[in-house]
């Protein structure tokens, strides 16, 4: 793996990108929070660039992922962009409704979105939050996604998650406690709880402001 990066990275472009701004190899490596020779070692190949790290990068030399990914020989052919679907909207207090037509996303969410989840060989659904009030008004206009599933997905416990109720209703809310026989207890993004049956539920993967 290492010696396919090794012929396809732009080393050049990524220390021309820091010569540009006046910055360097250490303090690209503090802001990474790794070795400043485990970045040479990135930049010669020897050492695969991680999604994350190449979002990190992105902010610290003000390039676009896509840019970063490129120049890091990440193939970007439109694999994550089919991937994911925006399917769905959620509402101020966490109701989940399904769209009649899913709609694409703009190629900077899929950028931020490729860095973020990486590029496994799941179906990705996205939800666009919609609340000009309520307790998700600080994430109005955000995307969360999600992987599609047809079970309660263990990892879901504990943690905010897409929860299908067995009335039909699905939510956004952390899963306090949950049962295999479906009883669980949820906490809603209002902070109250709610004795619930679940269908289905999956972890929210991430939360692209």
């Amino acid at each position: 793996m290492a010696e396919d990066n090794k012929q396809v990275i732009d080393k050049r472009w990524f220390f021309s990108r820091l010569e540009e701004q006046n910055k360097s190899v250490r303090a690209l490596a503090r802001h990474l929070e790794i070795d400043p020779s485990a970045v040479s070692r990135m930049f010669s190949g020897q050492r695969r660039m991680k999604m994350e790290e190449a979002n990190a990068i992105a902010r610290f030399l003000n390039a676009p992922v896509s840019e970063v990914l490129t120049h890091a020989g990440v193939s970007l052919e439109p694999v994550l962009s089919s991937r994911i679907v925006l399917a769905a909207t959620i509402g101020g207090k966490g109701e989940v409704e399904r769209m009649h037509e899913p709609k694409p996303l703009p190629q900077s969410v899929i950028d931020r979105a490729h860095a973020a989840i990486g590029s496994g060989n799941g179906r990705i659904i996205a939800a666009q939050i919609r609340a000009q009030s309520g307790p998700l008004a600080m994430w109005d206009d955000a995307v969360v996604l999600f992987d599609h599933t047809e079970i309660v997905d263990p990892g879901a416990i504990g943690v905010m998650s897409i929860c299908r109720l067995r009335e039909g209703k699905q939510i956004m809310a952390k899963i306090e406690r949950a049962r295999k026989t479906g009883e669980a207890l949820v906490r809603n993004p209002d902070n109250t709880t709610k004795e619930v049956q679940l269908d289905t539920a999956t972890p929210i993967l991430a939360i692209i402001p």
